[in-house]
């Protein structure tokens, strides 16, 4: 998948801005706070559909505009595509050739995007929503009814925890409650764990060519009786035991403590948990290897080469670690926006074009 351009119209901090992506390296540089992370992400919900920063629609409108729009000219199976989206008070449409269009489409079928941000540095050792997050955008990015399947399980849950805490349902509804979350649980933990598993073999090789001699791996781990289910049909099963078991804790709660909501992105250093036994270089490393086998897999999977975003990780990396990722990225033939503060972290990359942000502003350098 190729994006050609960016347009944004009352995005974050810019009134108007376009940016033209050449096909292998574009860079974003300014200071911080003048809107480089602002454009990364127009970038990410233009093909992701969603944003990798935060879930408030009303974030992504610029402050007194009552909308935002987003647009970029695509090129998916050698296909010449407009996608726009527009998002306004809690609403977001989504256009491609001026048709309105779901974010699991057969259309965009391919389109895939893999964000690396800062944050991420800290997914060994940060909390476990963080990791399911990653795996989440690891899974939209080669599958687009996931989006739909998530939103779905979200609901389910929301709904669920809400009658919760009311407390005043009837053992009938709350049984419907629990058999709908079962059932659209299952297709989340089916999804994630299918996607850490063919993660796993290409994580370990690229971490291997990191850290000779060290070995890593992820895994996807659930409450051990969802564990012990082989398919989606026994892990249904086992979601509504399990769920069923625990509505006596959940009534006094008042929210939902079993499912895929609770599970974890297992990272392991030399067949110990990464957080407690690795040190920051290879924390960091480990982080490097999965945003490295997200595009390999997305590549494989989806039969198109994924945007790469690199939102001001450079920074972040020491001199080893980043000349490793542009070494890569040098070597790869996935199309790449960069944000940096100082271009001077930056080699010189194939294919490279730099745009100045200044306040709210783009130009080409």
């Amino acid at each position: 998948m190729l994006l050609q351009n960016l347009r944004v119209r009352d995005w974050r901090n810019f009134s108007a801005a376009s940016v033209e992506l050449t096909s292998r390296i574009t860079v974003l540089f300014g200071q911080n706070g003048q809107g480089k992370s602002n454009l990364l992400e127009a970038a990410y919900v233009l093909v992701g559909f969603r944003s990798f920063r935060t879930s408030s629609t009303s974030d992504l409108v610029r402050w007194g505009a009552q909308g935002a729009k987003i647009e970029g000219q695509v090129v998916l199976r050698d296909l010449e595509r407009k996608l726009v989206v527009e998002l306004a008070a809690g609403r977001r449409k989504t256009m491609l050739d001026g048709k309105v269009v779901r974010r699991d489409s057969n259309a965009l079928e391919g389109a895939g995007v893999v964000v690396f941000a800062p944050g991420d540095l800290q997914l060994p050792k940060g909390p476990a929503a963080d990791r399911r997050k990653a795996i989440d955008r690891a899974t939209f990015a080669v599958c687009r009814p996931y989006y739909q399947e998530a939103v779905d399980f979200e609901r389910a849950l929301k709904a669920r925890n809400s009658l919760l805490r009311r407390g005043d349902f009837t053992h009938d509804l709350l049984a419907s409650y629990t058999e709908t979350l079962a059932r659209v649980g299952a297709r989340i933990v089916m999804r994630r764990r299918e996607v850490a598993a063919s993660l796993s073999p290409v994580f370990a090789d690229v971490f291997a060519d990191i850290h000779g001699g060290l070995s890593a791996s992820i895994s996807y781990r659930s409450d051990e009786r969802v564990e012990s289910a082989l398919d989606e049909e026994q892990v249904v099963a086992a979601l509504h035991q399990g769920l069923v078991a625990e509505t006596s804790k959940d009534v006094r709660r008042g929210f939902t403590g079993f499912g895929p909501q609770t599970d974890d992105l297992e990272m392991q250093l030399a067949e110990r948990p990464a957080k407690e036994h690795g040190s920051q270089g290879q924390l960091r490393s480990m982080v490097l290897a999965l945003k490295i086998s997200e595009v390999r897999h997305a590549t494989e999977r989806n039969g198109e080469e994924p945007l790469l975003l690199l939102d001001d990780v450079a920074s972040e990396l020491d001199e080893e670690r980043r000349n490793r990722l542009f070494g890569t990225i040098a070597n790869m033939a996935c199309q790449t926006v960069i944000t940096v503060t100082e271009r001077e972290h930056l080699p010189n990359l194939p294919g490279r074009r730099d745009w100045r942000v200044d306040a709210g502003r783009v130009a080409p350098e």
